[in-house]
């Protein structure tokens, strides 16, 4: 009996020091769903949560985080769901809230732009991409259907109504690409049918942007997308932003950390949609190259710069990354590339949380946890291994512990809780269908590791601003006031203006030269968080009049004429001339002479000369020729077009004549000798010849 026990202690001491090693900069804890693999789904009674209900062991399904920090799913597969489920974390509760919960269900779409409850995107797995609008309504666009088409029908689930819309996109799967011109929205443009994508984002503006995936390019081809498109909800219009229209871009990487609009992360798998502070996007890693390799690359698109940047991470394919130590922001830390990270989110510091993926092999799943700070770009790595294929440690249901530790896995997907915690559910351990997760993991941060934003309590801000007008004409300029509180940085984006973004508290002068209607958003930012507002149709800028034209006949000023011009008033020295509101003007007098036209918009623009009185250019076609010029001694005059005889005088430039004698034939020779009463200090001059046929006018200056 005491060998016996002997043995058995051994035997626990090789289980003790042969289970896996896991560094931890927190604690997990298995909350909900089932340990085993491709568990069923316990869905209990449609729109009524419960803590026994869960979704089935789940691979890649689509998800959301609604406005009241709900979590939501829609299909995945195996088996090929076409459900939509709704996690409450306060309350550790599913909600089975539609679809039948049977497997392989084909879309039903309605008509487009009307919803309705029979309405559904039906089965849909492989990268559908997501987004959340400013007004807390559901959007999915492309990824598979039951009968692996791929697809690019964009819909809405409006909470509300607990009803789809099928808003864009085509019905029928493996459609091609329709990019259009690149910066130009068009009602025929749509991204091509695609999956392997989640790399999706809402911008300040309510826009929904898309990029790259596996699919269909303008020209039919199947391969790697690179490009970025924009949805714009309001006049549903797709417009290409960025990239390729066809397949299998490779990458140009650049120079790190310098954006340049010729930087590109190449045709790839994605399926990373973190978004900054500035709300600028990023995406780390994925699937492309040449040759389909795992990336590790980070990069970031600044929407005001329309570029990409390189930020982190190796150019090379395939790398091991350094797991050099735990819960540590530095430059040597990196993860190894992968794909199929889908389990990728954003917390309240615009730091980005990534658990797991794909490496090459179908069987290499990982279970590492980093997060990636945007401002200091280092990695710290917080949990988990660079170990393939771990099948980690559950524990008791509902209970932390320093040795609970979620299996290695792929195709999972995650949220950032509003109790500041990383929350991740499903995905798949291997290639195989019969092993999928139906389990919520959540993972609660040790403050040494990973700081919490805003260690002294931080309010958050409310932004807000104003401008003196709203209303303007072409070519003029707005100020603005922020009206923000509680922040210290500041993003303005201004639709349609020359300067289109600003960083300044209370932007001045912010001009638009075109007629339109635009819309004016602000982020306001500090340590607390972020807020943004967006004032649609904000801006009306009206059409100005076309700039006039002055010509001189004789005595009189000549306004040219257009069909827009509602009213004339002329000023002379910027004083406005009393009565003078004709499309001409007599003057008797030199000076700045100005004249002003307004449309019916009420819209002004004006236009100058100056007149030296005596010595207009009434024929302003080098009637005259001067040589040299600039003159020392001698000045040759010729009088072209046949004009002989005349009168010649000089004018200083305040007018005054300060030579005259009369002028016989076509050609003189003037000299500026003292002793002949011609002598001219040094300066500039103007020289009219006049005769009963006209008055022409040159220029010298005497040196």
């Amino acid at each position: 009996m005491r060998i016996k026990n002997t043995r058995f202690l051994l035997f626990l001491l090789f289980l003790i020091f042969n289970l896996p090693s896991f560094g931890q900069g927190g604690t997990w804890t298995w909350i909900s769903g089932d340990s085993a693999v491709n568990a069923v789904g316990v869905y209990g009674t449609q729109g009524v949560p419960s803590i026994n209900n869960h979704p089935p062991g789940m691979y890649e399904p689509a998800e959301w985080k609604d406005k009241q920090g709900n979590f939501w799913i829609y299909g995945g597969t195996y088996p090929d769901n076409s459900d939509l489920w709704k996690y409450n974390p306060v309350t550790n509760e599913w909600t089975w809230v539609k679809g039948n919960g049977l497997p392989n269900q084909l879309p039903v779409y309605g008509t487009m732009g009307v919803p309705d409850p029979l309405n559904t995107p039906g089965m849909r797995t492989y990268g559908a991409a997501t987004w959340v609008d400013t007004s807390g309504a559901l959007w999915l666009f492309g990824g598979n259907d039951f009968l692996v088409n791929l697809q690019n029908d964009l819909w809405k689930y409006d909470i509300g109504t607990n009803e789809w819309t099928w808003e864009n996109g085509s019905s029928i799967g493996n459609a091609i690409g329709v990019h259009g011109t690149q910066g130009v929205p068009s009602s025929s443009n749509t991204p091509g049918g695609r999956c392997e994508t989640c790399s999706a984002w809402t911008d300040s503006l309510n826009n929904l942007w898309l990029f790259g995936g596996s699919g269909f390019d303008d020209a039919g081809n199947n391969g790697n997308l690179n490009d970025l498109c924009k949805y714009n909800i309001i006049t549903n219009e797709w417009t290409w932003i960025n990239g390729s229209a066809y397949a299998n871009t490779l990458a140009n990487y650049g120079t790190k950390g310098v954006p340049d609009v010729n930087n590109d992360p190449g045709g790839r798998f994605s399926y990373t949609k973190w978004k900054d502070a500035l709300g600028n996007f990023w995406i780390m890693g994925g699937k492309g190259g040449s040759l389909g390799f795992n990336l590790g690359d980070v990069w970031e698109y600044d929407l005001s710069l329309n570029e990409w940047t390189w930020m982190s991470g190796t150019n090379r394919s395939s790398d091991t990354g350094n797991y050099q130590s735990n819960c540590v922001f530095n430059a040597v830390n990196q993860p190894l590339s992968r794909f199929e990270q889908r389990s990728a989110v954003t917390d309240n510091c615009s730091r980005f949380w990534l658990f797991g993926g794909l490496n090459d092999s179908i069987n290499s799943g990982y279970n590492d946890l980093w997060v990636f700070d945007s401002q200091l770009l280092k990695w710290n790595w917080i949990s988990g291994t660079n170990d393939t294929n771990q099948t980690g440690n559950y524990g008791n249901l509902g209970l932390p512990s320093p040795g609970n530790m979620p299996s290695c896995r792929f195709g999972a997907v995650a949220w950032w809780g509003n109790d500041n915690r990383f929350y991740m559910f499903g995905g798949l351990r291997n290639g195989q269908s019969g092993n999928c997760y139906s389990d919520v993991w959540v993972f609660n941060p040790d403050t040494n590791c990973v700081p919490v934003c805003g260690a002294v309590a931080v309010v958050p801000p409310v932004a807000d601003f104003q401008s003196n007008i709203t209303t303007l004409c072409a070519n003029d300029c707005i100020n603005f006031t922020n009206l923000s509180t509680n922040a210290t940085s500041w993003q303005w984006s201004f639709a349609g203006a020359l300067d289109s973004t600003s960083t300044a508290q209370n932007p001045q002068s912010v001009c638009y030269a075109a007629a339109g209607i635009y819309s004016v958003a602000l982020i306001a930012t500090n340590a607390g968080g972020r807020d943004s507002v967006t004032f649609i149709n904000y801006i009306n800028v009206k059409a100005a009049p076309p700039t006039p034209d002055i010509k001189q006949h004789h005595d009189t000023l000549y306004c040219s004429t257009d069909p827009s011009y509602t009213s004339y008033q002329w000023y002379l020295d910027s004083n406005l001339i009393s009565g003078a509101t004709d499309t001409s003007l007599v003057i008797t007098i030199g000076g700045n002479y100005n004249v002003q036209v307004s449309n019916e918009n009420g819209c002004k623009i004006a236009v100058g000369i100056n007149i030296v009185l005596g010595i207009q250019n009434y024929a302003n076609d080098n009637t005259i020729s001067l040589s040299p010029n600039p003159v020392i001694s001698s000045l040759d005059i010729n009088l072209n077009k046949n004009i002989r005889d005349g009168v010649l005088d000089i004018y200083n430039v305040m007018g005054q004549k300060v030579y005259s004698r009369a002028f016989n034939g076509s050609s003189y020779s003037l000299s500026f000798d003292p002793g002949r009463g011609e002598a001219l200090s040094v300066g500039l001059y103007f020289l009219q010849v006049a005769n009963e046929s006209g008055r022409w006018v040159g220029k010298f200056i005497k040196e």
